[in-house]
């Protein structure tokens, strides 16, 4: 099973801290620096709301 959490928030504190880093940094990096590999993954920004009730 493969769990879509934030690279940050996926229990880092049990993985090799130098593999754990480099998912960190590959995920907070620029959009144009994506390898073709992992574009797939990319999410497309939602537009979203502004304040009051709906």
């Amino acid at each position: 099973m493969i769990k879509a959490n934030a690279a940050w928030a996926s229990g880092l504190y049990t993985a090799d801290p130098d593999r754990a880093l480099d998912v960190v940094l590959r995920a907070a990096g620029p959009a144009g620096a994506v390898a073709p590999r992992d574009r797939r993954f990319l999410r497309t920004p939602q537009a979203v709301g502004r304040g009051g009730s709906a």
